[in-house]
Order: C-alpha cells, then structure tokens, then sequence
C-alpha cells in the first residue's frame, strides 16, 4: 500500500508541476474579483511529457522555533514531492530580508519566493517583478476550491490582491493587543481596561515610585521602540487613519490624528508610559514585573511564555477602544517572483499551498505565536489542544470582525518612517504636537514621491 501511495503521489507531482499559467487578467477587474472566482473560471492544466526534478528557494525571517516549525512542514512537503527540492534561506530579521530582496531585484537575482508585507511588496508589484497567482489558485485540477476561498479570512487573502490579481498568500498574520499582569491589576483592584479613557485611569493607578526619586519603578503602559510604522490603530479608533491606501493621500496632519499623538504622548509626559528603551523588547518589563501593561503583537507570545519571571501571570485582551473599536492584524505574505521558469513555479505554488493549508497552518499556529490563516485550523486536533490551553491565542479570532490591516501603497513604509522621526520629537518633549504633525506630512509626502520615483 505504501508503494501504491508512493506512485500516486509522484503521478500528482508529474500532473501539477508543469502547470502552464495563464494569461494575466485585465486590470481593470473589480478588486475582489480573485477572491470570488470558482475554478471552473480556469484553463485546464496540460499534461507534462516528463517530471524532471526542480528546486525552488524561499527567502524568510523566521528563527526560533517559528523557523523550526517551517523547517518541519518543509521536510512534510519534500517527503510528499520527492522531485522538489525547496531550499530556505534565512535572511536575518525582516529589515534584513527586505533589504536584501531589494538588493537581489536590483541584480536580477530574485528568489523564487519570498516572505514580505504588503506594504513593501506594492513596490514588486508596481515594477512588474510578482507573478500573478490568480490562474495556479483557479486552476480546476490544483487550485483553490470555493471551501477554501471560504476558508481563508477575507482580510488576509485581500491584503495580497491589487488590481483584482493575487500576488501573495498569506502566511503568518498576527494581532496587536494589550499584554497584563493579571495579579498587578487584581491587587490594585484594575479592571482591564477597554476605553482610552479606562487605560488612562489604569496606567496611572498602575505606575509605582517605589524608592521616591521621582522616576517610576513600575510603569503602567510600555510601548514598542519606533511606534510609527504600527500607530495606524490609534489614528483609526479616532477616526481617521494614517494613509489613504486607495488614493495614497497622506493623512498625518489631521484632528483624528492630533488626538491619536495626544493620546500617548499625555500618558508619556505623564510618566505612567514609556516605550521600551534600552529593553529594546516592551514584552521586557512586562515579564520581570516593571510594568503592568505593554502593547505587543500576538507573535511574541511565546517569547512571553518563554523568559516571564516565576510568580507572575499574564494575560492580553483586545486594543482598547475610543470612537470605534478597529483592530490591527499584521504579518506576512508569500509572495512568487515572475523569473523564475514555469516547472519551478508550479512547484511553487504547491509548496505555498501546502504551506498554507489547514493541516499546516494548523501546525504552525500551535508552535508559534501567529494565526492560522485557515478558520478551519480551530477544530485541528493539534491546535484545537492550544486554544484550550491557552485562552490568549482566542482574542483574535473574536477580533476579527473589527480587524485591519495597515496601509500597503508604494512608499508607505516611507512616509511612516518620516512620521516616526517627527513622533520621536513630540515623545521626547522637544516639539509640540501641531508643529510635528504638519512637518510628518510634509516630510511624509516627499517621502512616499521618492519611494514611487524608485
């Protein structure tokens, strides 16, 4: 039986690797278009004459046991596809990666696939360097089925599509939320808050001065170093947001978000939040009972699990709310670049599908601290055992109603690294909130002319 197994699956290999893709479609398609399509929408594949084998190489940033995770589902799929061959490459941090993808695009040395946000993918998009993956995904005899267009939340499989053509599948998605030391809040008769106004009250009853020297040994609230790039929330829940992602409008100087910036900067001044400073991590403080609160993503728990001092428990709960309630989720997708040869795009996508499917995603979700991209994965045996276990990994599956994801237009990334210098400013008490604002717009639209003029 297992040689019949066997054959089978070499015969499956031999019927999908050599996957011709189609024609692109026409751009003026309306947006959700790929997310909608059956496979009868598809070109039947055509028979290969003979499976030869192929190698694909798949850039990340994944480490720890993230990366051992991956390591293990890539050993699966090897087994499963004894022609191809996938080889990772761990390219350092995410700063590393997308420094060396721009790099390797600049010497026509891309890899075949490749983990990025969207926000720096718009740019491999607009220099038509991404292979569309509408035509693998529609694809009538190895493509996606109506369950599992179905499967696959909404938010994350649209943050891969623009111009109604999928150029990336998500992969690890994560969400923002608000970490706490449950004993801390219970001693001091807290209740986790859920208003701006509620995380006031509570930073403040939170902080201690201990020793009197006028600087806090506990503080109530610790941030991320950089919160630019991950402020969007804030600007939302004040009604606004940080960049129209439709239009590319810069949104920096506004009410909604002067209101967002006064926000934080009050609990900053006020000494009942800092960022993380010289912890580098805000997770730090939380762990060793320097603070009763931070502000990370879902990502990090097992690292909390990992390094939290014995005697104190922590738990996390969804961004508090202010005008509306709007949650952020981020992560990564898996994105195909067009230069690699047919036969090793097909056997891309097979990898990024069986990658991404509910057994694996599954897998992933209950090894690390990311979302499973499939709603399936909550009844997988294996990660069903964890959401039992551990009642943090369910806040974002009861958020994702109110989710979001940031904004993913070329020079995004740009504009929010021009606001965070400003925010520095602000932060540090060196400008006021109005001046910093309007230069962060100025500043931010040179920046995003320059990314775009690339």
């Amino acid at each position: 039986m297992k040689k019949v197994l066997s054959m089978l699956l070499v015969c499956m290999m031999m019927a999908t690797l050599f996957v011709g893709c189609a024609t692109k479609a026409d751009t003026t398609e309306p947006e959700n278009n790929a997310t909608e399509a059956t496979p009868e929408t598809a070109e039947p594949a055509e028979a290969p004459e003979a499976a030869e084998p192929v190698e694909i190489t798949f850039w990340h940033a994944m480490s720890g046991a993230n990366e051992e995770a991956m390591l293990k589902i890539t050993d699966d799929f090897m087994a499963a596809y004894p022609n191809v061959k996938v080889t990772l490459v761990q390219q350092g941090g995410y700063r590393d990666l997308f420094d060396k993808l721009m790099a390797a695009a600049k010497a026509e040395q891309l890899p075949t696939i490749a983990q990025i946000y969207s926000n720096r993918l718009s740019w491999y998009v607009s220099k038509g360097l991404v292979e569309d993956m509408t035509p693998y995904m529609q694809d009538a005899e190895n493509g996606f089925t109506a369950a599992d267009y179905e499967d696959i939340p909404k938010m994350f499989l649209d943050d891969g599509i623009w111009d109604g053509k999928q150029y990336a599948v998500p992969f690890n998605k994560s969400q923002m939320v608000l970490y706490y030391n449950v004993d801390m809040l219970e001693d001091a008769g807290v209740a986790v808050p859920t208003t701006w106004e509620e995380w006031t009250a509570a930073s403040a009853a939170l902080t201690a001065d201990k020793d009197g020297d006028g600087e806090p040994d506990v503080y109530g609230t610790v941030f991320e170093n950089g919160l630019s790039t991950d402020i969007a929330p804030w600007f939302k829940q004040a009604g606004g947001t940080t960049i129209n992602d439709e239009t590319g409008e810069i949104m920096f100087n506004t009410e909604a978000a002067k209101e967002a910036v006064a926000f934080i900067n009050t609990m900053i001044q006020n000494k009942t939040a800092r960022f993380a400073g010289d912890d580098k991590s805000q997770n730090v403080p939380l762990q060793q009972g320097r603070a009763a609160m931070c502000v990370a993503s879902t990502s990090a728990l097992p690292y909390i699990e990992k390094d939290t001092m014995e005697g104190i428990t922590i738990n996390c709960a969804p961004l508090p709310s202010y005008k509306t309630d709007d949650q952020l989720f981020y992560g990564t997708n898996v994105t195909m670049f067009n230069a690699a040869s047919e036969a090793e795009k097909a056997a891309a996508w097979n990898y990024v599908k069986f990658l991404t499917n509910t057994e694996n995603t599954a897998y992933f979700g209950s090894q690390t601290g990311y979302i499973p991209v499939r709603k399936s994965a909550q009844e997988v045996p294996v990660f069903k055992a964890v959401l039992e276990e551990k009642p943090m990994k369910k806040v974002p599956f009861a958020s994702m109603d109110r989710g979001f994801q940031g904004a993913r237009c070329v020079g995004s990334i740009n504009a929010l690294d021009a606001l965070g210098e400003e925010l520095d400013l602000v932060f540090s008490g060196q400008k006021d909130i109005d001046s910093a604002l309007a230069d962060a717009q100025t500043k931010g639209e040179q920046a995003m002319e320059a990314a775009q003029n690339n």
